[in-house]
């Protein structure tokens, strides 16, 4: 008989549903805040959406301070200069209006505010996170990286280019407004980078070594909402219903890989993003089904594999994945100018401390990592 030991954690409030982002100051209110840090990037405050969300949070009588520098891959430099933005603008609250990038570094930046030192010191397995910074609340608006779910977030070290995670569940946000409205303008390439990084959270949720029963169902209803709406989102932009069922994939997966782990796509790109500035999501998406079909040697993997195919409505979740990629026009990394020379390199940052292939279902080795990344190429 197999083991029957399972936990599951979610400490969010998940408010799903068109329009529910303009409960933003009516939340804050009921969370005690009088004064929030909005943090977002300059790419969205293009599109006047944070803007119109900071009318909300003032017209309920929180004050608002900006910081809108997020780079789009968060660096220690965004964490501290939020951190030192709450402390000297004594704010009591953290809004996060964006992708993953302003949600893993809002919440960062509350959690440091309580504590001492850089954030390079709280990287997972170095100093404990032992206090809660002012309460959070996340607007995602990209349907991707579940982060609005997560009590972690993925930060980049710029000495060392390479990204570290930070976590704990004193970092989680106390609420997230997951509103398909924010996605509706996304640009396709975006909606295919954060789409393919949402599929990859619920495959290896699946199959990672710490997946549960509980974690199967979210993974296995988030890879076929996933399934049958990312590409219509992509190619019609406008199509509601298909941005909605995105926006749910997301959040479902993001419930997820908290729980299960994750393993050797995010473990293989995240050095990529460091090293050669290739979106997260894009990495995701093209390190993917290489790993799907390395994983193939493992038995447990196949069957999981099997049922993924079922709900994608499939023969095969590998070849459906990599159909869903040329459908979508997702690039290879020799067009970010990753070349043979790099492999060696990336792959030994991608095994380094702490690499979510530890928790792949099948052991990867240096080799393994190589050859999975110039599959890529």
């Amino acid at each position: 008989m197999e083991p029957c030991n399972y936990s599951f954690f979610t400490p969010t409030q998940l408010v799903f549903g068109e329009g529910v982002s303009a409960q933003a100051g009516e939340k804050l209110k009921e969370l005690g805040a009088s004064k929030a840090l909005v943090v977002t990037d300059a790419g969205l405050m293009s599109t006047g959406i944070p803007q119109k969300l900071i009318e909300c949070i003032e017209a309920a009588g929180v004050a608002t301070v900006l910081y809108d520098r997020v780079q789009a891959n968060p660096t220690e430099e965004n964490v501290h200069e939020g951190r030192d933005l709450i402390l000297s603008e004594g704010c009591d609250a953290v809004v996060n209006i964006g992708g993953g990038s302003p949600i893993d570094a809002g919440k960062a930046m509350s959690m440091l505010s309580a504590h001492e030192g850089s954030i390079l010191d709280y990287e997972y397995g170095h100093t404990p996170i032992t206090k809660k910074g002012p309460v959070v609340i996340s607007i995602p608006t990209t349907a991707g990286t579940g982060s609005e779910a997560t009590f972690w977030s993925v930060i980049t070290d710029q000495q060392r280019h390479r990204k570290f995670d930070v976590g704990s569940p004193l970092m989680a946000a106390s609420c997230s407004l997951v509103d398909p409205e924010l996605t509706y303008g996304l640009p396709a390439a975006i909606t295919a980078a954060t789409g393919m990084d949402a599929l990859c959270h619920a495959m290896e949720a699946l199959v990672t070594k710490g997946a549960s029963p509980f974690t199967d169902a979210l993974a296995l209803k988030a890879i076929q909402l996933l399934s049958e709406n990312l590409v219509t989102a992509y190619k019609d932009g406008r199509n509601l219903e298909a941005r909605s069922k995105v926006m749910l994939a997301s959040m479902t997966a993001g419930m997820a890989f908290p729980n299960a782990g994750l393993g050797a796509v995010h473990g293989l790109t995240a050095p990529l993003g460091g090293h050669f500035g290739v979106p997260h999501g894009v990495a995701n998406a093209i390190v993917l089904p290489e790993v799907m079909d390395f994983n193939l040697g493992d038995e447990t993997a196949v069957k999981k594999y099997a049922i993924a195919a079922h709900v994608m409505g499939c023969e095969s979740a590998v070849e459906k994945v990599r159909a869903m990629n040329a459908e979508m026009d997702v690039p290879n990394l020799g067009s970010f100018g990753i070349a043979e020379e790099s492999l060696e390199m990336l792959a030994t940052d991608a095994l380094g401390e702490n690499s979510n292939c530890n928790s792949n279902p099948r052991e990867v080795a240096q080799s393994d990592a190589v050859a999975l990344l110039r599959a890529g190429l």
